[in-house]
């Protein structure tokens, strides 16, 4: 966390509004790099800010209780500001929830390689501690260094591990009612964000996205090139339940599959429109199908639209999500950060899908039913 270096209160609070050093999307993220001195230079002349400063003074000096939280007035003064804006995904974050992003994103981490819903193990990432040890998909934590837990305690088990002064760590597993330990050193692991295989007795491939962390495309091409060596003829592609992530993992990971030239998005700020294209000479021309629902969102969207109007691809599921919008997180000098809606998206046919969401060309509920209508799109009814 930053430290406060002895700003005074106007460069202070110009910062903490202003000062964008990185920016993340929830759902997309664009790196910048802020100037300090260009924004205290440019805010100090906004005679609304020396009234902000005036009423802060009036409050410390002559409200009746001395004893006033002056950080706790700041942080509701920055709050009101941004809920004055009335919009739903420009945030306050604090260093925690920061940080949970950048990992989340984030190409590797430290750790044992356990994915867990409550305290219940649902994947192994292969070679990884766990794997070596012998833990299996369903085995139940039921300690960790001896500290009981349960199926309430998720967020305790996953701060435990992720803590970076903890470098082994003992898990006492529960398995068919017979409690085990194991002795796991985390490890630096990959963050996997990619599943595929080729499905039985067919000649179509498929890949899973779980969200668009920073290697995506890295993945996804490592996915195509062996799918392609199995002789697959074409691919599915499901981003059901993907909020998103970083908005350039959507752009590669388009390019490994649209013609040089073909529109991906369109941002349109305050300012300008850009519209983004392809740029590589990869291209992909065997059919795709993307498989959406209720929860596929933002970047997730880019890709599902990209594919179906410069691509050609169909969408099977159900209406997605519908988010448009883009955000950048601006950091604080105290180390937390705002998370500030800067611009909308557009797909290549010029939509915003912002609180509409992608309309899929087969409307289907049942997730097993999408997954079998997929198949039959490609294959015709052998399935």
């Amino acid at each position: 966390m930053h430290k406060n270096k002895g700003f005074n209160l106007l460069e202070l609070i110009i910062i903490m509004i202003i000062t964008a050093v990185v920016s993340i999307i929830a759902t997309g993220v664009i790196m910048l790099k802020g100037d300090n001195k260009d924004s205290i230079s440019l805010a100090s002349k906004d005679t609304n800010l020396q009234e902000f400063v005036d009423v802060y003074n009036t409050i410390i000096n002559k409200y009746y209780e001395k004893d006033i939280d002056k950080k706790g007035l700041l942080n509701a003064a920055e709050q009101g500001m941004l809920n004055f804006l009335g919009d739903k995904y420009t945030t306050y974050l604090n260093d925690e929830e920061y940080d949970e992003i950048l990992d989340e994103l984030s190409a590797d981490y430290y750790g044992v390689g356990i994915g867990i819903s409550g305290n219940l193990v649902l994947s192994i990432i292969p070679n990884s501690p766990a794997d070596k040890a012998g833990i299996k998909v369903g085995d139940m934590i039921t300690r960790i260094d001896g500290i009981e837990v349960d199926s309430t305690d998720q967020s305790t088990i996953k701060e435990y591990i992720k803590n970076p002064k903890i470098n082994n760590i003992e898990l006492e597993i529960t398995r068919d009612g017979i409690a085990t330990e194991y002795n796991l050193k985390k490890e630096k692991l990959e963050n996997t964000v990619v599943n595929y295989q080729v499905l039985d007795n067919t000649a179509t491939g498929y890949i899973y996205i779980s969200r668009f962390s920073v290697n995506l495309d890295t993945q996804v091409k490592k996915a195509l090139d062996s799918l392609e060596q199995k002789g697959i003829k074409n691919l599915i592609i499901d981003v059901r339940d993907n909020s998103g992530g970083y908005l350039s993992a959507a752009e590669k990971t388009l390019s490994l599959f649209l013609e040089e030239g073909k529109k991906i998005y369109t941002l349109e700020t305050s300012d300008n429109s850009i519209t983004y294209r392809d740029t590589t000479k990869d291209k992909k021309t065997y059919p795709i199908v993307v498989l959406i629902n209720n929860n596929t969102a933002s970047a997730a969207e880019i890709l599902a639209s990209a594919l179906k109007e410069s691509y050609g691809a169909t969408i099977v599921g159900t209406q997605s999500f519908g988010k448009g919008k883009v955000q950048e997180i601006n950091g604080l000098e105290n180390g937390d950060s705002v998370k500030l809606t800067t611009a909308k998206w557009l797909t290549p046919n010029g939509t915003c899908i912002d609180g509409i969401g992608i309309n899929p060309d087969y409307n289907i509920g049942n997730s097993n039913d999408q997954l079998n209508k997929a198949i039959e799109i490609l294959n015709g009814n052998q399935y």
